[in-house]
């Protein structure tokens, strides 16, 4: 992807990510930096649900349940472009795509010195699943930690449509 619009809101985001990262890794002190992240975890999902009961009534889903995930993560809450998260693969129970948009986790994250793979797994992957099962609780979320930003151009995400709720 040649270049990437950086959202004037998700630029902003990245001095509050880096505070909210500090105050994780002080308490890291305390309860371990898995459980630090998990806690910051908590708080980005909160967020994310008290968002998305202020704009449920907003949304302009359309297509397979995985599409409606995709939309709903992607466009709705994130405000990305579609030209930014390219699909590579797309079936009625699957898609996968290719994140090249600006993040300010991944900001804060290189701020800090920390690893995204631990900041991402156990700090953003629940609140981007706790989004999907307000609209469909078989919906799930996951990342490949193979394809993952520094370490390619690109983050690979998918979202899947399972058969059974745990």
């Amino acid at each position: 992807m040649d270049s990437v619009e950086i959202r004037t809101s998700e630029l902003r985001k990245v001095p509050i990510y880096t505070k909210e990262l500090k105050r994780a890794i002080e308490r890291s002190k305390e309860v371990g930096l898995e459980n630090s992240l998990k806690e910051w975890g908590e708080q980005i999902k909160k967020r994310r649900l008290e968002w998305f009961k202020q704009h449920k009534n907003n949304f302009k889903l359309k297509g397979t349940e995985v599409r409606k995930g995709f939309q709903l993560v992607l466009f709705e809450y994130m405000g990305v472009k579609p030209e930014e998260v390219p699909i590579i693969e797309e079936t009625e129970k699957k898609i996968t795509w290719r994140a090249y948009d600006f993040c300010p986790y991944f900001e804060a994250t290189k701020n800090l010195g920390l690893d995204i793979r631990l900041v991402c797994k156990q700090a953003t992957e629940m609140p981007v699943q706790a989004l999907l099962d307000m609209i469909n609780p078989k919906l799930r979320f996951s990342r490949n930690y193979g394809k993952i930003r520094p370490y390619t151009e690109y983050c690979e995400e998918t979202i899947e449509l399972i058969d059974k709720v745990k």
